[in-house]
C-alpha cells in the first residue's frame, strides 16, 4: 500500500557494494533473482566491516527501450558504504550521484510493492513528473519484517 506522505528529498551521493544482474520482472518472479542476490549480500555482511547501516539496496536501472515485465533491465541489490577501500570477492560497486528524490513509502508485505508502483506511476503521471527515469530504488530496513503488514520500504525516485 502506497502511503500518502510523498516527500521531495535531496540526498547526497551514495557508494554501494553488491551484486548485479540483468533479467525481467517476470524472470525475478519465476527465479526468485533479486530475493537470492538479497541472500547473498546477507551472507556478505560480516565481511563489509565499512557499510554505513544494516539496510539493504535494490537499485533497477532501466534502459532506453520501453518497460514491460518481459524486459530485461539492471538489479543492483547492495549496501551503502563509506569508501570503496574493500569489496569482497565477486562483489561491484555502484554509485547513486547526489541529487533530488521522490520518497514514496510502500507499507505492507514485500509481495505487494507491484499495486505500489502501479499507484507511483499513477501520481507522476498526474502530477506531471513524465520524464523516462533511468533507474528507481527502494530501501529495506528492517529483512526480518518484509512478510509483515507493518513493513516500510522505501521507494527513491530520482528527478
Amino acid at each position: 500500500m502506497l502511503l500518502k506522505d510523498i516527500e521531495m528529498i535531496s540526498r547526497q551521493e551514495m557508494k554501494l557494494i553488491g551484486y548485479s544482474t540483468k533479467a525481467s520482472l517476470n524472470e525475478d518472479i519465476q527465479l526468485n533473482i533479486v530475493k537470492n542476490l538479497r541472500e547473498q549480500v546477507l551472507n556478505e555482511f560480516p565481511q563489509i566491516t565499512n557499510r554505513i547501516n544494516d539496510s539493504i539496496y535494490l537499485i533497477q536501472v532501466y534502459d532506453d527501450e520501453e518497460w514491460t515485465p518481459d524486459t530485461p533491465y539492471t538489479h543492483i541489490i547492495a549496501v551503502e558504504v563509506t569508501d570503496f577501500s574493500f569489496v569482497p570477492n565477486n562483489m561491484i560497486t555502484h554509485t547513486i550521484p547526489n541529487g533530488k528524490f521522490l520518497l514514496f513509502k510502500h507499507q505492507g508485505p514485500e509481495e505487494g510493492i507491484d499495486s505500489t508502483y502501479v499507484s507511483i506511476n499513477d501520481w507522476l503521471e498526474e502530477n506531471n513528473y513524465v520524464t523516462p527515469r533511468s533507474f528507481d530504488m527502494e530501501q529495506w530496513g528492517d529483512l526480518t519484517a518484509m512478510n509483515n503488514s507493518d513493513n516500510l520500504i522505501k521507494i527513491y525516485i530520482p528527478l
